[in-house]
C-alpha cells in the first residue's frame, strides 16, 4: 500500500463479501504423493507478508486465504493434468523493507520458490525489486503500492489491486461527470501526493479545464498547522472562481485532512465549493485524531459532500466462499485487502501451469496477462496495463451521513469499469467497513 487504504466489505452498488487459512511454513519433499493420482512434482510459490511488526496482527488475517489458495490450486484439474503440486511458503517481512528483502532471499535461495506474492507495502516492494531483477524472479504485489516509476515494472513485477494512478484518474473523471469544470488540489508533497495530484490535473487539463495545485509538507503521524496552505488554496479557488462548477480535491493522510478542513470551514470562498478526497479515514467520523479535536472539520465534510473512493469488487460465488470460510476460521471478518493476495497466488500458480512448469521469472511473466484475463478472480475481472498494474476495477464512493445522534459512512455512487459507467445511488446506503490498521 502506498499509503493508507480503506476497503468496504459491502456496497449497495454490488454487494461483496471476502476469506480462510494457514499455509505451509516448512519445506516438504520435492515430490509429493497424491492419493489416486500418483506422484506430483512440487512447485513452490513464496509469500512475503507483514506477519509481525507494526502490521503483524493485520497480516495474520491473510493466513486463511493463503491456505485456501494452495488447496484450490492443487484441487484444479490443470494442476493434476500437469503433475504439479503447489506449496505456498510463507515468510514475514516484519513490516519493513529490510525484513522483506531477508524474507525474499530466504525463499528464493533456500526454499527454491519460483515466484513471490504479497509484498503489500511500498517499502517492502521497493527493497525487493532490485533483488528480484537480479535473480529473475517474478512477483505479484497484492496491493497498489507507490506509483513511483521504479516500482512500475511490467517485466517481472505485477500489482493486482487498483493502482493509485488509476484511482486518481477515475476520481477526476467522477468530478467531470458531476459537472465540475474547475479544480484545485491540495496534496502531500511526497511521491504519492504529487503523482496523484498530477493525474487529476492531467484529466482536467485534457478536458480543457483549469487546475490549481497547492502542496503541503507531510507530517504524519504528527499533524502540522496548514493555515498558510489553506489560505493559498483559498486564493487559488478565488482566482478560478468559487462557484458551483469548482471542486477541491483533498489528497492527504489521516489527521492532515482534519486540520485542512478545520481551516477551510472558516473560509468563505472554500465554503462555497464542492470537496472530494482520495481517501476518507475513520477519524473523520468523530473529528478526532490524536490530540486533535476538530468536530467542525467533520461538519464541513458533511455539508460539502466530501466523498472518498475505494475498490469495490462485485460479489461473486468465489468471493462469498472465501469470505465465509475465512470469517469462520478467524472468528471475525478479515480485512478485504487480503483477498487480493488469494488472487495473486492463483495467478502465479496458473502462470506456472501455462508455462509448462517453467519457473524462470521472465518465462512466467510472459503468461501473466493472458492468465489474468482467463481467470475469474475473487476481486473482479482483471487485465494488466503496460506498467504491470491492474488496468481497471469497479469503485465505490462513500461519504459522511448523519444518522440520529451519530455519524457513519454511506455509499453514494459507484463506478463500473466494464461498461465505463458512473451511477449515483437513489439513496445513500450504509457502508460496513474495515480499515487497514496502517491508517
Amino acid at each position: 500500500m502506498a499509503m493508507t487504504t480503506a476497503v468496504a466489505l459491502a456496497c449497495a452498488c454490488a454487494t461483496r463479501l471476502p476469506p480462510t487459512a494457514s499455509p505451509s511454513p516448512a519445506p516438504t519433499p520435492t515430490t509429493t504423493p497424491t492419493a489416486g493420482r500418483g506422484t506430483r512434482r512440487e512447485v513452490r510459490i513464496g509469500v512475503v507478508y507483514p506477519l509481525s511488526g507494526r502490521l503483524g496482527e493485520w497480516g495474520k488475517q491473510a493466513l486463511p486465504l493463503m491456505r485456501l489458495a494452495e488447496s484450490d490450486l492443487n484441487a484444479s484439474p490443470e494442476a493434476a493434468a500437469a503433475g504439479v503440486r503447489f506449496r505456498i511458503m510463507v515468510r514475514s517481512s516484519d513490516t519493513s523493507g529490510e525484513g522483506a528483502l531477508a524474507a525474499a532471499q530466504e525463499l528464493v535461495e533456500k526454499e527454491g520458490v519460483c515466484a513471490l506474492a504479497g509484498l503489500p507495502l511500498s517499502q517492502e516492494l521497493a527493497a525487493v525489486v532490485p533483488y528480484l531483477a537480479q535473480k529473475r524472479v517474478m512477483a505479484i504485489s497484492s496491493a497498489s503500492t507507490s506509483p513511483a516509476p521504479e516500482l512500475r515494472q511490467p517485466d517481472t513485477v505485477f500489482r493486482i489491486a487498483p493502482p493509485e494512478l488509476y484511482l486518481a484518474r477515475t476520481l477526476a473523471r467522477l468530478a467531470l461527470h458531476l459537472g465540475y469544470r474547475k479544480a484545485a488540489v491540495i496534496h502531500r508533497k511526497d511521491d504519492w501526493g504529487q503523482r496523484y495530484a498530477a493525474e487529476i490535473a492531467a484529466a482536467f487539463g485534457e478536458a480543457g479545464h483549469p487546475v490549481a495545485l497547492v502542496p503541503i509538507e507531510p507530517t504524519h503521524p504528527q499533524v502540522g498547522d496548514y493555515a498558510p496552505e489553506v489560505a493559498q488554496l483559498s486564493q487559488q479557488v478565488a482566482a478560478l472562481g468559487a462557484d458551483d462548477q469548482t471542486v477541491v480535491f483533498l489528497v492527504v493522510w489521516e489527521g492532515e485532512d482534519l486540520e485542512i478542513l478545520h481551516h477551510a470551514a472558516q473560509d468563505a470562498g472554500l465554503s462555497r465549493v464542492r470537496w472530494l478526497a482520495a481517501v476518507l479515514y475513520p477519524s473523520l467520523l468523530t473529528g478526532r485524531f490524536g490530540a486533535l479535536d476538530l468536530p467542525d472539520a467533520r461538519d464541513f465534510a458533511l455539508a460539502h459532500g466530501l466523498w472518498g473512493q475505494e475498490s469495490h469488487p462485485a460479489r461473486n460465488a468465489l468471493l462469498t466462499r472465501l469470505w465465509n470460510e475465512a470469517t469462520a476460521e478467524l472468528g471475525q471478518p478479515p480485512s478485504f485487502e487480503h483477498v487480493y493476495l488469494y488472487d495473486a497466488l492463483q495467478i502465479a500458480g496458473r502462470a506456472v501451469l501455462r508455462a509448462g512448469g517453467a519457473t524462470d521469472g521472465n518465462a512466467l511473466s510472459a503468461f501473466i496477462p493472458a492468465v489474468a484475463e482467463g481467470y475469474a478472480p475473487a476481486t473482479g475481472s482483471m487485465r494488466f496495463d503496460e506498467d504491470g498494474d491492474r488496468a481497471w476495477a469497479d469503485l465505490a464512493y462513500y461519504g459522511l451521513f448523519r444518522a440520529t445522534e451519530r455519524f457513519e459512512y454511506r455509499h453514494f455512487a459507484c463506478y463500473y469499469a466494464a461498461p465505463d459507467r458512473f451511477e449515483l445511488l437513489p439513496e445513500p446506503v450504509l457502508r460496513p467497513v474495515q480499515f487497514c490498521p496502517e491508517c
